[in-house]
């Protein structure tokens, strides 16, 4: 049998559909079929072992003889819905032309798919030890199989770890709809409630585009799903409980989100973009790594934290709405603290990320950072690169109400590497970097990397500012100038830290 790594017909209600004029899937797979056992074996193990799970299941699904065999005993499954459309490029296109049929139909054959794994087969011994699966969170009936297939499975030990991943019928690209996104909350929710079991053995739980009403949605799931270690949420949302979204230009006020759960596992959080006022990190015991992508919200403070004990890798990361009023007055996004304030939080931490600064911004109030981890291994700053924004060129006062000042006994001990990322005059990193490799005594590399121009609008935009491409420039044209960047980077102080300038395509 050949497969090409082409999706394949789903199969709906166990139906077998034609894939070309001149025969039917059986007609293929019989022609196989009169192969020895062992042979059938060896074809369907090492399908499995390459990760074709999708091929797997359909292939014991669609013959008598297949079905017959021993199955394969895969100790990692993994099934994706957007394997199971009719074409390649499905997925994406009925995503965009909300045409749920398809849909449906590629849900019934991942479904199917799901029941073969599941189902029960000899050994009675093999036990599934992850199960990843991505589906649709369309029709209640439809998920609602789902949930009972992966609930009956891990009730009878048969799987030990559940990820989810779980996406909507639409790709939403717009606030204005909310309250479609409000009604995919209500159908998460509706899951859960229908499907408990199957949340008790999740371990990694990815959610996108979903609205919930009151602050406490996300927080039940943490603190229902005991297994629960990674929680990944996209562009959700949060807003009070009784507050009903107008037709008009006018939104609710986000909550907060607040992660409550004294008894979690929950080891990883990641939060990309979503309609919240604040993330608040009250009691988290086990939590290590945060990654926290925000919209910039006036007089907000975008993060707090309280019982995070085990917490060792942080990123931040803000942005703006394109379309800000030019009056509004911007500030540094970060307040300083004194590290009596942040050090419960803050004091196991070994990596520290903060992005999107804007270009302008004095780094030297990240230094506050440096007193209240006094463990920090790595500390990378990126900065916002993209002239074609409006926020690239706004002017703000990024010094204002920043009054820290360092205890002159101050050493840092453990940070070995420091990092920044720009796009453009790296000049401007030199005088953090310089007092950065005063007070870390044991540094032992500074890097700077200087990012492409990454999207389409940027080339124009550096046309119309010439500075721009000549602060890029001058780092390209052989090595005098980074040579002599390097050498006023080290004058007068004393370090052994490996001094490195290069171009980089990553973030």
């Amino acid at each position: 049998m050949s497969y090409d790594g082409a999706p394949t017909p789903a199969m709906a209600a166990g139906n077998v559909h034609r894939q070309r004029s001149g025969g039917t899937v059986d007609d293929e797979t019989d022609r196989i079929s009169e192969l020895p056992d062992d042979v059938l074996l060896d074809i369907l193990g090492r399908v499995a072992v390459a990760g074709d799970h999708h091929t797997v299941a359909r292939t014991s699904a669609i013959s008598r003889r297949w079905r017959s065999l021993p199955w394969p005993q895969i100790k990692n499954v993994s099934l994706d819905v957007g394997n199971f459309f009719l074409r390649s490029d499905e997925w994406i296109h009925v995503r965009r032309r909300h045409r749920f049929a398809e849909q449906h139909h590629a849900t019934a054959g991942f479904t199917d798919a799901l029941a073969r794994f599941l189902a029960p087969t000899p050994p009675s011994n093999w036990v599934i030890e992850r199960l990843s699966l991505n589906f649709i969170l369309t029709r209640r009936d439809y998920v609602r199989r789902i949930g009972d297939l992966v609930g009956d499975a891990a009730a009878a030990g048969k799987v030990k770890n559940v990820e989810l991943e779980i996406v909507t019928e639409m790709k939403f690209l717009s606030y204005d709809e909310r309250r479609t996104m409000l009604g995919y909350g209500a159908r998460f929710k509706h899951l859960m409630q229908d499907c408990a079991a199957a949340f008790r053995s999740l371990t990694k739980l990815t959610l996108q585009y979903l609205w919930f009403h009151g602050p406490a949605a996300l927080n039940d799931v943490v603190r229902g799903c005991g297994a629960l270690e990674f929680l990944h949420v996209n562009q959700c949302g949060f807003i009070p409980d009784g507050v009903e979204l107008d037709d008009g230009d006018g939104g609710a006020p986000p909550c907060a989100l607040t992660i409550d759960a004294p008894r979690s596992r929950l080891r990883m959080l990641v939060c990309n973009f979503c309609y919240i006022g604040r993330l608040e990190l009250a009691q988290a015991p086990e939590l290590a790594f945060v990654q926290h992508r925000a919209f910039f919200l006036e007089d907000s403070h975008p993060i707090s934290f309280g019982c995070t004990p085990s917490l060792q890798g942080l990123s931040l990361s803000h942005g703006r709405e394109e379309e800000d009023d030019d009056d509004v007055k911007l500030k540094i996004w970060v307040q300083p603290e004194h590290p009596k304030h942040l050090g419960a939080a803050l004091r196991g931490l070994r990596e520290l990320h903060l992005k999107n600064i804007h270009p302008d911004c004095d780094l030297s109030w990240a230094t506050f950072l440096l007193e209240a981890a006094p463990l920090l291994l790595t500390l990378e700053l990126h900065i916002f690169d993209h002239p074609c924004s409006p926020y690239w060129h706004k002017k703000g006062d990024w010094s204002e109400n920043v009054t820290w000042q360092l205890s002159p006994e101050f050493r840092h001990h453990h940070l070995a590497k420091l990092s920044f990322h720009r796009a453009f005059h790296l000049e401007k990193d030199l005088p953090f970097a310089r007092l950065v490799m005063e007070l870390a005594v044991n540094l032992q590399s500074v890097t700077f990397r200087i990012k492409s121009a990454r999207c389409d609008g940027c080339p124009t935009a550096q046309r119309k500012f010439p500075g721009l491409a000549k602060s890029r420039l001058r780092f390209t044209q052989g090595n005098e100038h980074a040579d002599a960047f390097v050498k006023e980077l080290k004058h007068g102080i004393p370090t052994s830290a490996e001094i490195t300038v290069l171009f980089s395509d990553s973030d």
